[in-house]
């Protein structure tokens, strides 16, 4: 009787096994897995075979190609495990029971390796194990799936058609959930129409705690939790629902009141100023002319006269580093932004600072580096190990233009290559970034609310209550309307304690009507709400 086989996949790296950090993976080659994997298929009464590959791809087609001859296959992924959707399609497609296994175990590495996307296609997972994961995941996948006994196979029959009965029951609760639900809704939207005749608001806290207090009684104390839960998003879906048909009501009004534009046709084409912060070869002036090039551009001394330039009518719009891959959002523009200005354009620009100084400053003589305190914190690392002081300015260029005007041979600047070709200083290191990916995105900032037809992100400003779950219920609305947030960061509000301004970039196409409804939702139920832009780039 011709042998089941069991196919063992390695992913990248796994070839590398004996040199590969010794530590995490132990000092056994592949070739001693195998050996053993080979070994205990032997005892088990099955045939091994292998495969090893570092290519996405290839492991792909590995796995395709055993729907032809294997039973089982054991496979330990790598890097793939972590993010290879790919594998995971290949797996469920093959519908070969499938085991994973890891030498480490992921569970207490980094975090990033904690998740395993393949996992919900596999039968099971074994790691930490060393090379014993290899045979007690060989031995599970076999005993369970490959050869399992008469009473195990009959035990997986007897626990799929119990799972199928289950199944069926959970569906006819759910269409009766929903049922109920379509309902409840109905009669939301009478409570809503309602309340337009006699003014009401829509969010009553006190209503809705009852509600909610209500349904704890009613559940047994093993229930109380879940009821509540349950109750408390009905109710939220419930007052969307609300909002939903009294904007219909208002729809123009609100949209007006909110200086939404009636459509999405406003042009920059015509744009021919623009100021921005900082001199000559600044990131700041490359995002300008990136963003506006056939614009006359006009150099401010600092942020908030770029955006004072607006104000007055000097320029129509002012360009304005918002946040930055490694060093976060550039707090200062956010607290701009609160002051009536809004968002038109955005244009993401690859920042690679570089370190000039003097023509014929030594870079072992450096003592004291100068940036913008963004430009400071990307290259934090560079400037710990070499033990640099550091000495913030306005703007990456107004540093070189420093060290251009102090001639202290012992005072360099974090700037672009341009301000310092600008500046006539010399480069001594080409980049000094903490990290090779290192981008700034800019924004180009106006008077008026302008919404382009390519727009594509949704900028807010909140002011949440100081009740518990604020945020959370923020949060929960956008899920709710299918909305995705790209970015959220907050602000101290100075004028009142420990109290914070949320800024949030919602990802809708130009005046979506669900982006709509969640802005008319907020605006009736937090304290303050503004649309920052309705911009695209």
């Amino acid at each position: 009787m011709k042998k089941p086989v069991v196919l063992l996949v390695h992913g990248p790296n796994l070839d590398m096994l004996g040199k590969r950090d010794p530590a995490q993976y132990g000092t056994f080659t592949l070739a001693d897995v195998e050996k053993a994997f080979a070994e205990k298929c032997a005892e088990l009464g099955v045939e091994p075979r292998f495969f090893q590959s570092g290519c996405e791809g290839e492991l792909c087609h590995a796995i395709h190609g055993a729907m032809d001859y294997a039973a089982g296959i054991v496979i330990n992924a790598g890097a793939y495990t972590h993010y290879s959707y790919a594998l995971l399609d290949a797996i469920l497609l093959a519908k070969v029971p499938t085991m994973e296994v890891h030498i480490s175990d992921i569970r207490s590495r980094e975090p990033f390796r904690r998740i395993s996307v393949i996992q919900p296609a596999c039968v099971g997972q074994v790691a930490g194990l060393g090379l014993r994961s290899y045979l007690v995941g060989l031995e599970r996948l076999v005993r369970e799936h490959v050869l399992p006994s008469p009473e195990t196979a009959r035990r997986a029959r007897a626990a799929a058609e119990d799972l199928d009965a289950i199944r069926g029951e959970i569906n006819r609760c759910d269409a009766d959930l929903v049922a109920l639900l379509r309902r409840r809704l109905d009669l939301s939207a009478r409570v809503a129409a309602s309340k337009a005749e006699t003014g009401k608001a829509v969010y009553d806290p006190a209503r809705e705690a009852a509600v909610v207090a209500r349904a704890r009684e009613l559940a047994t104390p093993a229930y109380a939790g879940p009821a509540t839960a349950l109750v408390a998003t009905m109710m939220r879906i419930s007052r969307e629902r609300q909002y939903d048909v009294l904007m219909d009501r208002e729809a123009d009004g609100f949209r007006a009141a909110a200086g939404l534009p009636p459509h999405a046709d406003a042009s920059l084409d015509g744009i021919r100023r623009a100021s921005f912060a900082g001199a000559a070869g600044s990131y700041s002036a490359m995002a300008a002319k990136r963003l506006f090039p056939d614009a006359e551009l006009l150099p401010s001394r600092s942020f908030a006269e770029a955006c004072d330039n607006v104000a007055r009518g000097r320029t129509p719009v002012a360009v304005l580093p918002l946040a930055n891959t490694t060093g976060g959002p550039v707090d200062t523009v956010y607290r701009l932004l609160r002051h009536n200005l809004h968002i038109v354009r955005s244009v993401d620009l690859s920042v690679r600072h570089c370190l000039a100084a003097l023509p014929g400053a030594g870079l072992g003589g450096v003592r004291t580096v100068s940036s913008h305190p963004q430009g400071l914190a990307q290259c934090s690392r560079a400037i710990h190990e070499r033990g640099w002081g550091t000495e913030p300015a306005e703007n990456t260029a107004f540093a070189a233009a420093a060290v251009a005007r102090r001639g202290d041979p012992s005072f360099a600047a974090i700037c672009s290559p341009e301000a310092a070709q600008a500046n006539g200083l010399e480069i001594l290191l080409e980049n000094v970034c903490d990290t090779d990916v290192n981008a700034t995105r800019f924004v180009a900032v106006s008077r008026e609310l302008l919404v382009t037809p390519d727009a594509s992100r949704l900028g807010l400003l909140l002011r949440l209550p100081d009740r518990a779950g604020a945020l959370a219920g923020v949060l929960d609305l956008f899920v709710d309307r299918a909305l995705n947030l790209s970015s959220i960061c907050s602000q101290p509000v100075p004028e009142r304690p420990w109290e914070y301004a949320f800024f949030i970039d919602v990802n809708a196409p130009a005046l979506d009507p669900a982006a709509i409804a969640a802005v008319y939702q907020l605006e009736r139920e937090l304290p303050a709400v503004r649309i920052l832009g309705w911009y695209g780039g």
